[in-house]
């Protein structure tokens, strides 16, 4: 077997874009519409969470139950997650790739040389996370 980078891999160069991209839809969708149920937004950015952190678990060559748990992550959200209104499905997808990319972003900044700005990336993600 030949040695290369995991394709994966490839998505945390595109990191910035897709959470920006996430946002902004985000920020739309809170325009469109005014409801939004708290549970659905923790289930959502919990769910993105998870699934970034178990694919990058697969693509460091941990295992491929990592790559099945991370695929079937979103299909449980939807199972799990209060859906009583379409926005609440835009809810639950927006949320669910701010908060993969998010990871994914974190990794790219703590992967990089060492630098002032990752050092505080690294440092606001994980204080966010431990409340």
């Amino acid at each position: 077997m030949s040695e290369q980078a995991h394709v994966g891999l490839s998505l945390v160069n595109k990191a910035p874009l897709g959470f920006i991209v996430s946002i902004i839809v985000a920020v739309i969708a809170g325009f469109l519409f005014a409801e939004l149920e708290m549970s659905t937004l923790f289930y959502a950015l919990a769910g993105g969470v998870a699934c970034s952190l178990l694919l990058l678990g697969y693509w460091s060559g941990k295992g491929g139950v990592f790559f099945i748990l991370g695929v079937l992550t979103p299909l449980a959200l939807v199972v799990v997650s209060p859906l009583t209104t379409m926005a609440a499905l835009l809810y639950l997808l927006s949320g669910f790739f701010s908060g993969f990319w998010l990871v994914l972003l974190g990794y790219k900044l703590a992967t990089k040389k060492p630098s002032g700005e990752a050092r505080l990336f690294v440092t606001i993600f994980a204080y966010c996370f431990a409340l």
